[in-house]
């Protein structure tokens, strides 16, 4: 069974930091992404981290946003699989809210017999 989860959290410092990581003997589809400029100028980063592979993908980043300003990412989706990660980084020290909704469901196990 599907369960929906939304991860949330206020930067307003440089250090690139865990939004979410996809629990074990999980798979996740990230289908819902906020990014919303609270106070100045900033231009924020998303990244999503691929367990599997030991890569980090670059998402989102190079938009500046004014005060209030907000990017939506919606309508695209990204399958994740346990211990899969979403990082995000500001670029400056202004409040940055981010918030990724993701459809988490149990990993389907495969065994082979030999």
């Amino acid at each position: 069974m599907a369960r929906t989860v939304s991860a949330i959290q206020t930067r307003a410092d440089t250090t690139k930091t865990l939004l979410y990581k996809v629990p074990p003997k999980n798979t996740g589809l990230w289908n819902m992404m906020y990014i919303i400029s609270l106070v100045g100028n900033e231009t924020p980063k998303v990244y999503w981290y691929d367990a599997t592979n030991a890569t980090e993908y670059f998402i989102v980043g190079g938009k500046n946003l004014g005060v209030g300003e907000y990017v939506l990412l919606s309508d695209a989706h990204v399958a994740l699989k346990e211990n899969d990660e979403i990082r995000v980084q500001n670029t400056g020290t202004n409040s940055t809210t981010y918030i990724a909704t993701i459809e988490l469901r149990p990993a389907e196990a495969i065994q082979f017999h030999g």
